[in-house]
C-alpha cells in the first residue's frame, strides 16, 4: 500500500515538477542538465510529501488510541470489510466487553478471551528474586493479545495506551519503564506472554460504570523486530475498596457497612516497611476521610503472609502500620485518633499454600475504634 501511494505521488510530482523546469530553463540549457535539475527536484518534492505524510498518519494513529470517534468507526468499518473477506483485521474494543480503549492502528488480534467472572492475580511488583508479587483480584476478565504494527516502538504503542487510558481518569499502580530482565514468571503469574529485551508494563485502574477496571498492559519486542502487546482487563461490578484513594465517600461507606477497610493501594517494598511513591493517592484519602470526620479513630492493623519466623512477621506487620500511620501524620491527621498494631501472619484471609494467597494476606488495614 506504501510503495502504491508513494508511485502514484511521485509520478504527479514528477510531471508538475518537470513542466515547471522546462518552462523556466534558458534556451542554451543541455539536454543532460534539464535531466538532472528535473531529478533533483523530483527527489525534494517526493521526500517531502513522503514526510508529510508519515507526520499526518501518525498523529492519526494517536487520535484513534485516544480513542476519537470518527476514527474508531473507520476501525470498525474496516475491521467488518476485513471479517468479510476472510482476513485477521483488529477489534475494536469501543464496542467489546471492556468498551475501554481501542488497540493501537495497525495491530492484528491473536486472541481473545473472556469470562464473565473469574480470580485475575494482577502483578503490582516484583520481589528480589524478580518473580511477581500480584494483587488477586475477582470480577470480569477480558485478555487480549495482539501483534504489534511494523515500525512502532515499545515506548510509542505502551505510551499511546497509557495516554488514552489516563484521559479518561486511570490511575498507574505499577510500572515497568524498560526492563531488559524481568519478571521470571509473568506467564504462571497472570498469563501474559513477553520475550526479548525490550519489555515495557503498567497496570492501575480507574472507575468505571458503577465499578472498578484494573487494566495491565504490557508491550515486548524481540531483537528480530517482532513483537506483541498484552492488554488484560479485570472490571468489577462494585466500587472497589481499592479506589478509595480517588473517592473519600467511598471508604466511608465501607467503614459504615463492614467497620473496615483494606487499603489495596497501600504498597511497600518487598520486606521492608518503605512505602512505595503509589501509595500516596490511598494515603491522601485517608487523610481526608479523617478530616471530614474529627471524632473518627482508626486501628491500623498490619498483615503479613506465613513467609518468615513469626517474631520476624509481627515486627515486620507492626513497622508497617507505624508507616501508614507517620504518613498520616505527615498529611495532617492528629497521632491520637491512630492506634498502629502489628498482627504478623496470625490472622490470614486467604491459604499460604499459593502465591495469591500470600499476596492477599500481606495487607493493612484500617478498623474503625
Amino acid at each position: 500500500m506504501a510503495i502504491r501511494i508513494f508511485n502514484h505521488h511521485a509520478r504527479i510530482i514528477a510531471a508538475s515538477t518537470a513542466l515547471a523546469i522546462i518552462a523556466m530553463a534558458p534556451g542554451h540549457a543541455s539536454a543532460q542538465g534539464l535531466f538532472g535539475q528535473i531529478t533533483k527536484r523530483v527527489k525534494q518534492a517526493v521526500q517531502s510529501e513522503v514526510t508529510n505524510k508519515a507526520e499526518k498518519e501518525t498523529r492519526k494513529a494517536t487520535r484513534c488510541v485516544l480513542g476519537e470517534a470518527d476514527c474508531a468507526a473507520q476501525q470498525r468499518q474496516r475491521n467488518n470489510n476485513g471479517s468479510a473477506n476472510g482476513s485477521s483485521a483488529s477489534a475494536d474494543l469501543t464496542s467489546g466487553p471492556s468498551a475501554l480503549i481501542s488497540p493501537y492502528p495497525g495491530s492484528v488480534e491473536q486472541s481473545r478471551e473472556y469470562q464473565d467472572y473469574t480470580d485475575y492475580p494482577r502483578v503490582i511488583g516484583m520481589d528480589r528474586s524478580r518473580h511477581a508479587e500480584t494483587q488477586v483480584l475477582e470480577g470480569a476478565l477480558t485478555r487480549l493479545l495482539y501483534n504489534n504494527p511494523k515500525g512502532r516502538s515499545t515506548l510509542e504503542l505502551i505510551r499511546n495506551y497509557r495516554n488514552a487510558l489516563e484521559a479518561r481518569g486511570f490511575k498507574v499502580d505499577y510500572e515497568v519503564p524498560n526492563a531488559k530482565s524481568w519478571i521470571l514468571n509473568i506467564r504462571e503469574a497472570n498469563g501474559m506472554i513477553a520475550y526479548g529485551t525490550d519489555v515495557r508494563y503498567f497496570t492501575g485502574k480507574l472507575r468505571y460504570n458503577d465499578g472498578t477496571a484494573y487494566v495491565s498492559i504490557l508491550v515486548y519486542r524481540e531483537a528480530s523486530g517482532f513483537g506483541r502487546t498484552n492488554i488484560h482487563i479485570l472490571q468489577t461490578n462494585e466500587m472497589d475498596a481499592g479506589m478509595v484513594g480517588v473517592d473519600p465517600s467511598a471508604m466511608a461507606a465501607e467503614l459504615e457497612r463492614s467497620g473496615e477497610v483494606n487499603l489495596k493501594g497501600v504498597f511497600f517494598d518487598t520486606g521492608r516497611a518503605t512505602l512505595r511513591p503509589e501509595s500516596s493517592a490511598e494515603l491522601d484519602t485517608v487523610a481526608s476521610l479523617m478530616a471530614s470526620q474529627p471524632q473518627l479513630t482508626m486501628k491500623i492493623v498490619g498483615h503479613t503472609d506465613s513467609t518468615g519466623s513469626m517474631a520476624n512477621n509481627q515486627a515486620l506487620s507492626l513497622r508497617r502500620a507505624a508507616a501508614v500511620r507517620d504518613a498520616l501524620i505527615a498529611r495532617g491527621v492528629d497521632g491520637q485518633r491512630l492506634h498502629a498494631i502489628g498482627m504478623g501472619s496470625r490472622d490470614p484471609i486467604a491459604s499460604n499454600a499459593t502465591d495469591e494467597g500470600r499476596a492477599q494476606n500481606r495487607r493493612v488495614m484500617l478498623v474503625r475504634q
